[in-house]
This record gives C-alpha cells, structure tokens and sequence, in this order.
C-alpha cells in the first residue's frame, strides 16, 4: 500500500515532538497536526521509553512529563507496523549501506510502505542518500 501523504516516524522527530529539542520541536509538531498519516514501527515504543528514561535520569524532564509523553505516542502515530516481518530486510540494508539494524527497520518498512522515514538524523540521511536510498528518507 503506498500513501501519498504519510512518513514512517522515526525516534528522533518523535521524541522533538514530545521533548524541547532545540531547532526540531517546531517542525516536528507542525507534522504531527493531524494531517500527515504518520506510521510507525512497533519498536518506536521502546526507543521513546528510552529517550525519556534518560531524560528523566538526567533531570531534563520530571518522571511525570515522560509518562505523559510516552502515554501520548500512540494519539499522533495512525499505525504500528509490526517489525518482524522486516528483520531479514534490515539486515540486508545494514549490511550493505553501513545502517543500524534500527535505521534499516525504518528503510525497510519505508521501501514497502511507499513513503519515506522522516528523521531529524542527519548521519541516516546521508549514509540513505550515498547508498541509492535517499528516496526513503525526509531529513526533519
């Protein structure tokens, strides 16, 4: 299925749309107003839980405000996308383009969905667009 107007979520601009993150914060909730199907893979829960476990033990936010964010994911992402069924694939593109397993979960489910990763990453970026990728990825 390919969707015109959705990108895949990724940690990154995720997080910019819950936390201050200086210079990010404005574009990723502009995004995330509701007229932009956003997609996710399941594994995003788990990276956001651990952006605000650090944020929380480092004091940048209270527990609370974490909770919150976390609790608040699922009401800007449309749809979670299993990850298992991409693994073999993200290997592949981790091999061979120098990605984390992770980055390649997101290309991964990217090629299939038709619609890019959108990432406030800038070294993902780069390493999709000089491996042939860039077609998969939307810098924030």
């Amino acid at each position: 299925m390919i969707l015109a107007d959705a990108l895949i979520l990724d940690a990154s601009v995720a997080a910019a749309i819950f936390f201050t993150e200086p210079g990010r914060s404005e574009k990723a909730r502009a995004m995330a107003d509701g007229r932009t199907v956003l997609l996710a893979p399941d594994f995003l829960f788990i990276e956001m839980a651990s952006i605000a476990s650090k944020k929380t033990r480092r004091g940048e936010v209270p527990i609370a405000f974490a909770e919150r964010a976390l609790s608040s994911l699922s009401t800007v992402v449309s749809e979670v996308i299993p990850s298992a069924p991409f693994i073999e694939r993200a290997f592949a593109l981790s091999v061979a383009h120098g990605v984390s397993v992770y980055e390649g979960l997101y290309l991964a489910l990217a090629e299939q969905r038709g619609c890019p990763v959108v990432t406030a990453d800038i070294k993902l970026v780069e390493r999709a667009k000089a491996g042939g990728l860039g077609r998969l990825v939307q810098a924030l």
